[in-house]
């Protein structure tokens, strides 16, 4: 069994997380027993710095379960099966803690 049940869609889903001051947007590539391999597609400390990644070329970063609550980890809800959403609204993100696993 993987982390999260197999909820996130890999390669499709997204995350964010704050990793030495700047919050990261990310697309989730691997889910595995203990870890996550991401893929950041935009970084920023909302002050002074916005990447994204169509100007610049981002690593991709292996985000391990014990260190989930210190980057704040939060992953795209979008009620998957049913809707818990606004009007207009596809999801939000969340701390990774709502998915039990």
């Amino acid at each position: 069994m993987s982390l999260f049940n197999g909820y996130i869609e890999e390669g499709l889903d997204t995350c964010k997380y704050v990793k030495d001051g700047m919050e990261y947007t990310a697309i989730i590539k691997k889910v595995s027993d203990n870890s996550l391999l991401v893929k950041p597609i935009q970084k920023t400390n909302w002050k002074d710095v916005f990447q994204n990644n169509l100007q610049n070329t981002f690593e991709h970063m292996i985000l391990h379960i014990k260190e989930f609550d210190e980057i704040k980890l939060e992953l795209w809800m979008d009620g998957r099966g049913c809707d818990n959403s606004a009007i207009g609204v596809s999801g939000c993100y969340e701390p990774y803690t709502c998915l039990s696993w």
